[in-house]
């Protein structure tokens, strides 16, 4: 079933187009990335998508245009992380900092404390429970950010750059989370990102350049299209580069993602 869909989205800054025709759908529990460079317009585009910008009616949620629904309701749809973390917390204690918004849903002292608990025990990180804001590392406050994101139970999660900065243990311990509330909760994801190696484990991603959307579809298959990626200012993971070297020599029938077997495929 098709969650959230985007037609002929047209939208400008100060007479200056930022976005231009563009069009994408995405599937209720699916994982949906979306790449492009640093002035793609891939923030201006989530913006609309969470109906902090005016899409004109161009956006559908859940068979709802996102403009005519109450701006409360597209906060408890959505879970979003941006990319900056300046000035995103308001208090100096972490718990007291995951408990704001459930105070706001108007949730009991239990049912709070019960959720706290939980999603530090789902990010595998009680210990962070008990820190103070300012003490905590970039990647933590990162992970932080995407705790307090999950709390109400979105339907969507949107990452805006939201592993940028963020260390390889946190970012592949995130991840895993992610992909396992995917699976299981059916949260739909949808990831923005310059980075093609946070490409490889999504459902679908869209290339978005200038504003639009130039190529669409399976991870891999658009890794293979290394020209154009490379035009636009994206650069291939150096996995997939090697085993597309290695396979231009007939060493490998596949990409491989994973050193280990790529270790074992040589060898067998």
């Amino acid at each position: 079933m098709t969650i959230l869909e985007i037609k002929n989205l047209e939208y400008s800054y100060q007479d200056k187009k930022v976005i231009t025709n563009l069009n994408l759908s995405i599937e209720e529990g699916s994982f949906t990335t979306i790449i492009g460079n640093n002035k793609s317009g891939k923030t201006t585009l989530i913006k609309l998508i969470c109906g902090l910008l005016d899409s004109k009616n161009s956006i559908t949620i859940q068979d709802n245009r996102a403009n005519t629904r109450p701006l409360s309701n597209n906060f408890q749809f959505f879970g979003v992380v941006f990319s900056d973390i300046e000035n995103k917390f308001l208090f100096q204690d972490v718990y007291q900092e995951l408990a704001f918004p459930l105070e706001n849903l108007n949730l009991k002292k239990e049912e709070i404390e019960k959720k706290i608990v939980d999603i530090a025990k789902e990010f595998r990180n009680t210990k962070l429970l008990d820190k103070k804001i300012e003490d905590l590392t970039i990647s933590e406050k990162k992970e932080l950010l995407v705790m307090i994101s999950l709390l109400h139970d979105p339907k969507v999660l949107v990452l805006d750059h939201a592993f940028s900065m963020m260390n390889k243990k946190t970012k592949e311990k995130i991840g895993r989370i992610l992909l396992e509330k995917q699976k299981k909760e059916k949260l739909t994801i949808i990831l923005t990102t310059t980075n093609l190696e946070e490409i490889i484990d999504s459902d679908y991603t869209y290339v978005i350049h200038n504003g639009q959307i130039i190529m669409e579809g399976k991870p891999l298959m658009l890794l293979r299209e290394d020209k154009i990626l490379n035009r636009v200012g994206l650069e291939l993971p150096f996995m997939i580069d090697l085993s597309q070297k290695l396979k231009f020599y007939e060493l490998l029938t596949e990409e491989i993602t994973d050193m280990d077997r790529m270790v074992n495929a040589l060898w067998k």
